[in-house]
């Protein structure tokens, strides 16, 4: 249809101007002779052929324009459809590449979220996918088993020959481990210097013990660091599963449980009872009541009097604490002070306990301007690692007016030794603030001589399980006497405690055993209560012998006649 349209079209355009001419001659021909009308017919003819051929030229020229403005309209787009092509090939690509990246990207994901960067085993996530799977898959009578691993005294690697050295060993023990396990069991790092091994099929509970005791057998020996021997010792809890679990969480729990009592009873390996769950629920509710507590200012400070046992009079006290709970009552630090140094809230209530100790020793000593008494507060092992106890007790002592030297603090000898060189950096401090030292419960711990001569400390307190042996013969005495004599070698005061009995008291009082402390003088009284004592300071010289008394009348007089 279009190309019929076309064609007439034509027709017309060339034939339009013909017959206009042919028109115009016919009606001017009737006039003139046939010779004149043939040539002008003629030359008309030739005018018209001309035109058609000016015209069909004209018509061509523009049909080859519109063709060659079509044809490169047409390159363009094939140009344009090559480029858009192009483009959508390099999208595609980009698209293959960004698919492929992401696929990379969720492994490295994957694999660090189920594994531990620093040496390659899987992590708690592991840990618990795997044990869940075990809780899935394990028949009614079959049972696996979790065991945490703990290195002791880790720190103390760390702190002295550094985190790389740390870094190290940890990633050796991982090695040692999965030797010592093979492909029995699946070894994980929980994070720090804690380790666990997944055993999924176990027989009996004696055999995760095994296990146990290889994987600690296989840490006990020296690890070669940069031509350095390091040894270190781990302590194991075991959780075996059982009806009782329901998700792997539980499991673990129960073995960090058994764990936790391993390392506080000091055993290699501990597998968790009922009770240990009962007990740890326990003390979470002991933490819950102690920062309760805490905030209510539930503590209170009791003293018990230290003697001198040469003039048999009172010399200070020691200020111990009390939980005035709502509803157990007055609670022993026996019972919350373990769960305060695990949680993190012995530095507070110690600092808040050794503000209200000088306050009441500051109100005494104005009062009772003729005595030089002065009070004892136990420090634990928590601030000999931070320096702030220093710029605490300045203010302290500051704010109070307390004088210095009527202050004693008292540490124990496993306090010092968790990080000696850094302990005995912070007990100089505090002693440059003219405040006293003493180590308590005297050897018990394990510091050697040379250490206790580092130390800048001005008295020595014989434990009580030394004291209460003299009963029982002439060796038990020779101890007493011994720590006796070396005290007084390093010009060390001695204090001892848990003097119950006048035997106790003599014996003392001949090794020339400078105070005691003890119910045979008085048990833990408050500070109303301690304050009556003061005023009655006196009061034990009937403990004495006649023989004793009198001897010590004498002394008093011939003291008092020199004063005079």
């Amino acid at each position: 249809m279009n190309k019929r349209v076309t064609i007439t079209s034509l027709y017309i355009l060339f034939l339009m101007p013909v017959g206009a001419i042919a028109l115009a001659c016919a009606s001017f021909l009737l006039h003139y002779d046939q010779k004149t009308v043939a040539a002008i017919t003629f030359v008309v003819s030739l005018i018209c052929f001309v035109l058609i051929i000016v015209r069909q030229i004209r018509f061509v020229r523009w049909m080859q324009r519109e063709a060659a403005t079509a044809e490169i309209a047409e390159r363009f787009r094939a140009e344009q459809a090559e480029v858009h092509v192009a483009e959508l090939q390099h999208y595609i690509d980009e698209l293959e590449k960004s698919a492929h990246a992401l696929r990379e990207s969720r492994e490295r994901f994957r694999h660090a979220a189920y594994h531990d960067a620093l040496t390659g085993l899987g992590n708690r996530n592991k840990l618990l996918e795997s044990a869940a799977e075990c809780l899935r898959n394990t028949a009614e009578n079959a049972q696996f088993a979790v065991i945490i691993l703990d290195l002791n005294r880790f720190k103390t690697v760390n702190d002295s020959l550094g985190h790389f050295i740390g870094d190290r060993l940890l990633i050796m023990v991982g090695e040692r481990l999965v030797n010592s396990i093979k492909d029995l069991g699946v070894v994980s790092r929980l994070g720090g210097d804690d380790f666990a091994v997944l055993l999924p099929f176990i027989k009996s509970e004696r055999e995760a013990e095994r296990y146990a005791e290889i994987s600690i057998s296989a840490l006990s020996d020296s690890f070669d660091i940069d031509g350095r021997s390091i040894f270190t010792k781990a302590s194991a809890g075991i959780a075996i599963s059982g009806k009782r679990y329901n998700s792997p969480e539980e499991i673990l729990r129960d073995a960090d449980i058994a764990l936790y009592h391993a390392k506080e009873t000091g055993r290699d390996i501990v597998v968790f009872d009922t009770i240990m769950h009962e007990r740890a629920v326990k003390l979470l509710e002991i933490e819950t009541d102690l920062r309760f507590a805490f905030e209510r200012n539930e503590f209170v400070l009791y003293y018990q009097p230290i003697i001198d046992l040469d003039a048999m009079e009172l010399a200070g006290f020691e200020a111990l604490v009390r939980w005035n709970h709502p509803c157990r009552g007055l609670v022993t630090p026996q019972e919350f002070i373990s769960v305060a140094e695990a949680s993190g809230l012995i530095q507070p209530i110690t600092i808040k306990l050794l503000r209200s100790a000088c306050e009441q020793l500051a109100a005494w000593n104005r009062q009772f301007e003729n005595r030089r008494l002065f009070v004892s507060v136990n420090l634990s092992a928590g601030h000999l690692s931070r320096s702030g106890i220093v710029d605490a007790l300045r203010s302290i002592l500051y704010e109070t007016e307390t004088i210095p030297d009527r202050l004693k603090l008292e540490i124990t000898e496993s306090a010092v030794m968790e990080d000696a060189d850094r302990a005995i950096t912070i007990l100089r401090k505090i002693k440059d603030l003219g405040v006293g030292l003493s180590i308590d419960d005297f050897g018990t711990g394990y510091s050697s001589l040379s250490y206790l001569q580092r130390l800048p400390v001005d008295t020595l307190k014989i434990d009580r399980s030394f004291v209460s042996a003299m009963q029982n013969g002439a060796d038990n005495g020779e101890i007493v006497r011994t720590v006796i004599a070396m005290a007084k070698a390093l010009k060390l005061d001695v204090v001892a405690e848990g003097v119950e009995t006048v035997h106790h008291l003599h014996q003392l009082r001949i090794l020339g055993c400078e105070y005691g402390q003890g119910y045979l003088f008085s048990r833990p009284v408050t500070a109303d209560e301690a304050q009556e004592i003061i005023t009655n300071s006196t009061r034990w010289h009937s403990i004495l012998p006649e023989t004793e008394l009198g001897i010590l009348s004498r002394n008093l007089e011939y003291t008092q006649l020199r004063i005079n």
